[in-house]
């Protein structure tokens, strides 16, 4: 099944989970990381859901779906098997324009969770089409002993300075020689004076960790 890949800006978005189960219990920790507003709809919500409640981070409806309850949502995601309610909210979600993943249903989605591996800002993304979850999974298992958590910083040092150097006609170039340079390794190492004297010889005296408002302790 042919897709096309996207990264979706969820910030202060509404999202709805319909389903209690501990997969849909992912699908919300997954939009409350994108900093979306989720509202789960559910009989007999896991634990972890309604741990979630009781932090103040998620809306709960303890019922089943009804027609209407994707009114303003930009994302939902179902967790059911039940043909006549994937077909009413399948039929919702296109009357509402909202993006619709049934989970494990994949004829039924308008769009498929990949699997992921996160370091910070940095995301990666593996999807098979709907074809085989399981490779995707095994996939972001291999990837995720590659990248390691260095990585988190790592990306937020490159991100600070080419906040930094906006207005210069030599970002790319400096962003360039920063990714080809041993700048991974040392932050890998946590060799925080080499990390300066790199960002300062390649960027500028503007771009030590400490002006560029990075703290690896924080991010790593």
């Amino acid at each position: 099944m042919r897709t096309h890949p996207v990264f979706l800006r969820l910030e202060g978005k509404r999202c709805v989970v319909v389903g209690g189960d501990e997969p849909a219990a992912g699908k919300v920790r997954a939009c409350l990381a994108a900093g979306a507003h989720v509202t789960v709809i559910a009989e007999a919500p896991v634990a972890a859901l309604t741990a979630l409640v009781e932090d103040g981070r998620i809306a709960l409806e303890r019922r089943g779906y009804r027609n209407g309850d994707l009114a303003g949502a930009v994302v939902a995601y179902l967790s059911t098997r039940d043909p006549a309610t994937i077909a009413t909210l399948r039929a919702e979600a296109e009357r509402e324009r909202v993006l619709l993943n049934v989970i494990d249903v994949p004829d039924a989605c308008s769009f498929f969770a990949p699997a992921v591996v996160a370091r910070g800002a940095l995301q990666v993304a593996i999807g098979t089409g709907g074809e085989s979850p399981a490779l995707a999974a095994r996939l972001r298992r291999d990837l995720e002993g590659t990248l390691g958590p260095e990585y988190a910083p790592y990306v937020a040092i490159l991100g600070a300075v080419r906040r930094r150097l906006a207005a210069s006609g030599e970002r790319a170039a400096v962003l360039g020689r920063l990714v080809d340079s041993d700048l991974l390794a040392f932050v890998r190492r946590g060799e925080r004076a080499a990390i300066d004297r790199l960002l300062v010889d390649v960027a500028g005296e503007q771009c030590t960790l400490a002006r560029l408002g990075v703290v690896l302790d924080e991010v790593a």
